[in-house]
């Protein structure tokens, strides 16, 4: 492997990895103003957008397609439950699978989130175009960084590819 080099000398604002953590931080303020007529949090907007595509999901399919573990996602499903928005109902079939419904306030939500999706919008000031295209690199660079993480925890050396010095 080759030895890496000192980047002591590199600007944080020179740094993608810091470039993309300032992006999250703007989203979640955006996201949070845009969201709060709502009363959801950003990870409970996400939930609901999986549920008004699918009418309907079990906790383990929610959980992995958010990237949450279930530490994270029971006390989220937990408070959408208690706002009124989502039921829960234990599988006949299965009592360990446990399936998340809209309730009537959940699918009224949904109206409402128009609004939120069209501020973030006005917020990136992009053309679709623009969106798509970074859409696919930050998809790319997830996908990258997720097979990156998975060869560091089996041990496998996956350092074939040179390294910018700006990450």
């Amino acid at each position: 492997m080759k030895k890496a080099e000192p980047t002591s000398d590199v600007a944080l604002d020179q740094m993608l990895c810091f470039a993309v953590y300032k992006a999250e931080q703007a989203f979640n303020r955006v996201y949070r103003a845009a969201l709060e007529p709502l009363g959801l949090t950003y990870p409970q907007f996400l939930t609901m957008r999986l549920l008004w595509r699918s009418g309907s999901s079990s906790v383990g399919e929610i959980s992995e397609q958010l990237g949450l573990d279930s530490g994270t996602i029971t006390p989220l499903i937990k408070r959408l439950t208690n706002m009124g928005l989502v039921r829960k109902e234990r599988r006949a079939d299965d009592e360990r699978r446990v399936d998340i419904h809209l309730t009537q306030a959940g699918r009224e939500l949904e109206a409402k989130s128009g609004e939120v999706l069209r501020c973030i919008g006005q917020a990136l000031q992009m053309d679709l175009q623009q969106a798509n295209v970074t859409l696919q690199t930050i998809n790319h660079l997830t996908s990258n960084l997720t097979r990156a993480a998975n060869v560091r925890t089996t041990g496998t050396d996956g350092d074939s590819a040179p390294h910018a010095s700006i990450v």
